[in-house]
């Protein structure tokens, strides 16, 4: 996963507008300061501390006590005049501005870090798409149950990459998706012992026991001993298939979906 940072050019475009989000470090973000110290830091700290401020060769300072303690520049000012000539850091002589200005950069990235909905997860869509319809037109055997046109139409302007590889690897049902166009949960059938048979939307099942809610919607367990135990699963093939595609396939079958917009 990588973090989103806030392009210079687009936050000086966002310069006359409100502030952004709060930071850790005190009050709003201002998006020209944030710009402007993320400016300055790059040929200034950048060589050290990595254009991020994820550290390179000298430390993280996302995670620096001093820039997390800080307060619009308040320890962060201090501590650059002073610098730590043993450790390789010399003193900067900057004004209260500059200062302000890389307090503010800094503390938007320690946002970014903290702030999980920051995450942008990219780099998803990285097969061949003639191969992915090869394999969904062949022997991936898709185009038996799916079609580009039906069912599939339009599926990459309805989802993010992410989000669509998900689909593909951990394909939903009725169950987890109520009201939306998607396979039936399994079904299953226990024949008892006495030679009564018992249907219903399957919930559980392992060696032991099976759970099913019947049509009336109530739950129900069953032992399998004894039992015959015959389940209906409209996703088994898919399932089945994921264990013999490769990593490749399945990446070329998604860059192949990637192109029904």
């Amino acid at each position: 996963m990588r973090l989103t940072l806030v392009a210079v050019l687009a936050a000086l475009s966002l310069a006359a507008q409100e502030p952004g989000p709060a930071t850790i470090g005190g009050g709003q973000q201002d998006p020209a300061a944030t710009a402007r110290g993320k400016k300055l830091f790059a040929p200034t700290c950048g060589f050290c501390h990595g254009e991020d401020a994820r550290g390179r060769s000298g430390p993280d300072l996302v995670r620096s006590a001093v820039v997390l303690d800080d307060v619009k520049g308040n320890l962060l000012g201090e501590f650059l005049r002073t610098g730590r000539p043993q450790k390789g850091m010399p003193a900067f002589a900057l004004g209260a501005s500059a200062v302000s200005d890389l307090a503010a950069f800094l503390h938007s990235q320690t946002h970014a870090a903290a702030d999980r909905f920051s995450y942008v997860i990219k780099g998803v869509v990285t097969g061949d798409p003639r191969a992915g319809q090869a394999i969904f037109e062949g022997a991936g055997k898709c185009a038996t149950c799916h079609s580009p046109t039906g069912d599939l139409a339009h599926i990459a302007g309805k989802y993010a990459p992410v989000d669509l590889q998900y689909r593909l690897l951990v394909p939903p049902s009725g169950e987890n998706e109520p009201g939306k166009h998607t396979p039936p949960p399994p079904e299953v059938t226990v024949t008892l012992p006495s030679g009564q048979s018992v249907s219903g939307m399957l919930v559980f099942a392992d060696e032991f026991d099976v759970g099913l809610r019947n049509s009336s919607g109530w739950y129900r367990s069953y032992s399998r001993v004894g039992s015959k135990v015959q389940i209906r699963d409209p996703l088994a093939f898919h399932r089945e298939s994921l264990r013999t595609r490769t990593d490749a396939e399945m990446h070329d079958l998604l860059a192949y979906l990637e192109t029904l917009k």
